[in-house]
């Protein structure tokens, strides 16, 4: 019911990276499917792929859109339930997902939005609960699963680039640091040549788009993004490190590749620290998409280099900020908008609102009070939540039959948490990603305090 007041609430607007997903899914719809005719570095095909998918079979796509990612994030929630099921190998633990789902409202927002989020976030889960499987019963078409999903996790979102790392420190940790007593070596000898089937799938997901950049911008890459993060980050006040205007090759560069009208008006009005002022600016000056990522990269780099210190320090809270950002804006829906804020958006952005689809919206009221005292828009309640997930995740290295699952799920909350403390300026959207992550840790390290384990329980601890 939860997931039906919300989609009953209308989309949200397509604007900025929503409209630019809608466009690219667009030209998806029309064959272009690795996105040859919009030559940018910096985004994944997997949202665009489903967005096309919609536009093109669906009569009114952005409804079906909507429902389709309703039903992604309560996939997303029973695929937490499993997760923690095998991880703590009590039944009882859905029941403890299901409840604490209950509270997960920010969240669900999102499906309401044209954004990648919540296809991301089910990818992942879909994921990890195919590593959990794969460790309890290692297999080739269990390999297979896993190298699918993550393949296909990466093509949504480049920050899923690395999770393999973590998948390996469970691996490696369940099979030969702390094996149960059933893991014998034809059970090792098996897993491993599933993860090499594994590897072989995921890197196959990413070819062809490895292939297309490659011939588009001269490099094999999944995407080309960094320096515009970095960009931010550097030099951006508040969140950012604020740095000042190096001065180096690369920065007389990227001078000199702007007219000089251009960069002494950035100069003049502060722009030149915004990051998306700066790189249209170095492609309308005819360098191509991934080459002004490149040239931002190194200007940044400079300017790290000038103030190291200020820079980690500003990179540390960002990483405590990451757990402890509240949800203050959350994407706006159809229902909460009058006339006049349409009208104001279609003038501020140049274009219709909801690209002319069919909308809809309506009211509902325990919803819109849920929504008012949610608990993510709490900074107490973040705070409180980042010490009960730590506790946790120590309940479950401490004991030998989870420390496997313990390393594995901080080394996925740490990646997540550290990558985007780098690059971004702390959101809840990047948070709500490994919200199920931080679920599974917590449920599965309350669920052996509370129940008796099942008879012949199979968890994937006991692989």
């Amino acid at each position: 019911m939860k997931v039906i007041g919300v989609i009953a609430r209308g989309p949200s607007p397509l604007v900025l990276d929503a409209r630019e997903y809608w466009d690219l899914g667009g030209l998806v719809a029309t064959g272009d499917v690795w996105l040859i005719g919009e030559a940018i570095a910096y985004r994944t095909p997997g949202y665009p792929w489903l967005i096309g998918v919609m536009r093109a079979w669906f009569p009114q796509p952005l409804l079906g859109l909507v429902c389709l990612q309703g039903a992604l994030w309560l996939g997303s929630v029973g695929l937490t339930a499993l997760i923690a099921r095998d991880l703590s190998g009590r039944r009882q633990s859905v029941g403890l997902v299901l409840g604490v789902s209950l509270a997960m409202l920010s969240s669900l927002t999102y499906t309401a939005a044209v954004l990648s989020e919540t296809l991301f976030t089910f990818l992942l889960m879909a994921h990890l609960w195919s590593m959990c499987r794969f460790v309890r019963r290692p297999a080739l078409t269990g390999g297979v699963w896993v190298g699918l999903t993550l393949g296909l996790t990466i093509l949504t979102r480049p920050i899923g680039l690395l999770i393999w790392v973590a998948d390996a420190i469970f691996l490696v940790g369940r099979w030969h640091c702390f094996p149960a007593a059933s893991t014998d070596s034809f059970c090792r000898r098996r897993g491993w040549v599933g993860a090499g089937v594994a590897g072989v799938v995921a890197l196959a997901c990413l070819t062809p788009w490895l292939v297309r950049n490659e011939r588009l911008f001269g490099r094999v890459m999944l995407t080309e993004f960094v320096g515009r993060n970095v960009w931010i980050v550097t030099f951006q006040d508040g969140s950012g490190a604020g740095l000042n205007w190096p001065r180096s090759s690369s920065s007389e560069q990227l001078e000199n590749q702007l007219t000089e009208s251009v960069w002494n008006d950035m100069v003049s009005d502060g722009s030149w620290r915004h990051t998306w002022t700066v790189s249209r600016a170095l492609t309308a000056s005819g360098l191509d998409d991934a080459s002004a990522d490149r040239l931002m990269k190194r200007v940044a780099k400079d300017a790290i280099s000038d103030a190291p210190v200020t820079f980690v320090k500003k990179s540390l809270r960002r990483w405590i900020n990451f757990w402890r950002t509240r949800a203050t804006d959350l994407p706006p829906q159809f229902a909460e908008l009058s006339q006049q804020d349409i009208a104001a958006i279609a003038v501020t952005r140049g274009k219709e609102p909801f690209a002319g689809q069919d909308v809809w919206g309506i009211k509902v009221a325990p919803i819109d009070t849920a929504l008012r005292f949610r608990w993510s828009n709490w900074l107490s309640g973040n705070t409180l939540l980042v010490f009960v997930m730590v506790a946790a995740v120590m309940l479950l290295l401490w004991h030998r039959d989870t420390r496997s699952a313990g390393l594995w799920l901080a080394a996925l909350l740490g990646y997540v948490s550290g990558i985007t403390a780098a690059l971004e300026i702390p959101d809840y959207r990047y948070r709500m990603i490994v919200e199920p992550v931080v679920v599974v840790a917590v449920v599965s390290a309350v669920a052996p305090l509370l129940f008796s384990p099942e008879p012949n329980a199979a968890s994937s601890t006991d692989a």
